[in-house]
Order: C-alpha cells, then sequence, then structure tokens
C-alpha cells in the first residue's frame, strides 16, 4: 500500500510538473508566475500527499518523493522544449525538496489528524508559503513579473489558512495560532528567499 502511494505521489508530481512548464509558455502574463512559483509546487505536493491519504511519519519521505518528481516533470518538458534545465543535485530545487519535503508532506498527513494542534500547524505550513512568496514576488521581482499572481498568491494564503482554521482546526485558541504560525512562517519564508540562500 505504501509503495502503491508512493508510485501513485511520484506519477502525479511528474505529471504535474511537466504542466508547470507548459504553463510558463501558454498561461497569460498576469498569470505565468503560476508556473514557476515556490507556493504552487507546495500547495501541488501538500494536495497530492493529503489526497492519498497518507497517514503518520511515511509522509515526510513522500514529500521529498513528491518534490523532486514535480521537478523532473518540469526538467524533462522543459528539455523537450529545447532548454537547458539541470537535473539531480546539480538542481537546486532537488536540495529545497530534501529540506522542505518533509515538512509539507508530515503537514499534509497531520491535516487529517485529530490533533487540534497538528492540524493547526498543518493548516499554517502552505499558507505561510504562498503569503511569504507573494510579499517577496511583490517586493523583489514585481517589476519583470505582473503584480497580479503575486497579489492572489497572498489573498489565496490568507483564506487558506483561515478557512482551514474555521473548519479543520475549529478551536478559537489554535485556530489564532495556525494564523500566526503561518505568518511567522511567511516572514521565515522571505528572510531566506530575500537573503539569496535558496
Amino acid at each position: 500500500m505504501v509503495v502503491l502511494r508512493a508510485l501513485l505521489v511520484a506519477v502525479v508530481a511528474f505529471v504535474l510538473g511537466g504542466l508547470t512548464s507548459v504553463g510558463q509558455q501558454f498561461l497569460a502574463p498576469e498569470f505565468s508566475s503560476l508556473a514557476n512559483s515556490a507556493g504552487s509546487w507546495v500547495v501541488i505536493c501538500f494536495a497530492v500527499i493529503y489526497f492519498t491519504k497518507t497517514r503518520g511519519w511515511i509522509a515526510a519521505p513522500l514529500g521529498i518523493v513528491a518534490f523532486i518528481a514535480l521537478n523532473e516533470g518540469y526538467g524533462v518538458v522543459t528539455r523537450l522544449k529545447g532548454f537547458e534545465y539541470a537535473i539531480g543535485f546539480g538542481n537546486r530545487w532537488t536540495l529545497i525538496a530534501i529540506l522542505v519535503g518533509p515538512i509539507v508532506g508530515l503537514a499534509a498527513a497531520w491535516l487529517r489528524s485529530r490533533s487540534t494542534v497538528l492540524v493547526a500547524i498543518a493548516a499554517a505550513v502552505p499558507s505561510a508559503v504562498l503569503i511569504g512568496e507573494g510579499v517577496y514576488g511583490l517586493l523583489y521581482v514585481s517589476d519583470t513579473t505582473s503584480p497580479v499572481y503575486w497579489t492572489l498568491d497572498i489573498i489565496a494564503g490568507a483564506l487558506l489558512v483561515v478557512l482551514l482554521a474555521v473548519f479543520r482546526v475549529r478551536s478559537v485558541l489554535w485556530g489564532v495560532i495556525s494564523v500566526v504560525l503561518a505568518l511567522v512562517g511567511a516572514g521565515l519564508f522571505l528572510v531566506v528567499f530575500s537573503s539569496g540562500l535558496v
């Protein structure tokens, strides 16, 4: 069962990664950043693991699998289009996948937990990336990309954490904590990305 889930996660992520490369070419300028966005990739990996109903710590390595498959799918299609794209450890996203994948994988699994605390933490993870990336986009790359997508990024992240706090956390205290965690995580994302570390 675990092997089948891992295979499903890898295949779906690989296909969606390939589609993001296609999206770069065909999406309208206002939305083209969607295809080259850490936020959209985190949401894809989070959703793939969540909908495979993976539970427990097995979701951590599946997070790595999802990110690497997504990146490799993107790479295959990009190379087929005639562009250079590094694979394996020659690509920074592989290293990011190893660091961030387990966090996203666990968050996706924890969102199904009966623990209010775990659900609150889980809800903050994708929201933090969306909000942080949106702010980063508006501050640092809005001169070369449309601010429309980055603004929608922030709105989506804020809506996601609020909706999950209301419908999944179901605790005023932990709902507020979840929102605060998302904002702190967004700040951390902004610091890391703007520092040039990734």
